[in-house]
């Protein structure tokens, strides 16, 4: 099995980069919105309150608080990046785990032949976003296809990979262009 971790270290770093924008945006594109709104609120508390401080004349606390709240938001949104960046890695690697189950699928798209097929035929191995498939033909890679599993969830994905595993078998990897919902 090929090393995910340069894929995983992408997904991460595309929400630390949400979440440089403004603490909290990372939580939110992990999907995390009560702790999004906390970050947020902690923020933006701290912040002011360091505001406040500065712009009166007459500081009605002592430095030392001064300095707590100089230092709380950037602790704060540091926090928020590295937690955005190893919450998205979890996820992913969560999402993208592999379990070998034999599922009738229902196969629809169009075959090196640039012929439109529809297909029963069985999953090898399927996680959240992804599924092997066995199938009587080859297919392009990138091609889209409509998959429905055992005729309950009908979702659209994209050949990623093809290998020939016999004369008359494909192997075809599909990712899942939306994951699935009834997963377990």
């Amino acid at each position: 099995m090929r090393d995910r971790s340069s894929l995983y270290q992408q997904i991460g770093v595309n929400a630390a980069k949400r979440a440089t924008l403004f603490p909290g945006f990372g939580q939110l594109s992990n999907g995390e919105t009560f702790k999004a709104a906390v970050v947020i609120a902690l923020f933006s508390f701290s912040g002011a309150l360091l505001l406040l401080m500065l712009s009166s004349s007459t500081p009605p606390v002592g430095a030392w608080w001064i300095v707590f709240l100089a230092i709380l938001p950037p602790v704060i949104w540091g926090i928020s990046i590295y937690d955005a960046y190893r919450v998205a890695i979890e996820q992913r690697k969560r999402d993208a785990q592999r379990f070998n189950v034999a599922i009738m699928t229902t196969l629809r798209g169009i075959d090196l032949d640039n012929n439109s097929f529809e297909e029963i035929t069985m999953t090898k191995n399927l996680s959240r976003l992804g599924a092997c498939l066995v199938l009587s033909r080859s297919m392009h890679k990138d091609s889209p296809v409509s998959l429905e599993f055992e005729g309950r969830e009908r979702v659209r994905a994209r050949v990623v990979w093809t290998r020939e595993a016999s004369a008359d078998e494909h192997l075809v990897g599909m990712e899942l262009l939306s994951p699935l919902k009834q997963f377990t």
